[in-house]
């Protein structure tokens, strides 16, 4: 099983128009696969919050795997 870092992002204006990216949630997920992730996440996300779509409070949904620690050349 892969861990997935996920992210939910919100795109909120500022009062002079600029657009800012504001996190809602951040959490770990593991899964076998990118959409397995996505789904166990989105569900996360919505028991978290009490809904039913999490489109509610978020526009986008990141997912990324951790990067891989240094290999370790033997000599």
């Amino acid at each position: 099983m892969t861990s997935f870092d996920v992210r939910f992002i919100k795109t909120v204006c500022d009062d002079t128009g600029h657009e800012h990216r504001a996190c809602q949630a951040a959490f770990k997920v593991d899964a076998a696969s990118l959409s397995a992730a996505a789904q166990l996440a989105e569900a996360d996300f919505c028991r978290q919050k009490g809904i039913r779509d999490w489109t509610i409070f978020a526009d986008s949904m990141e997912l990324r795997t951790p990067p891989a620690p240094p290999s370790a050349w033997g000599g």
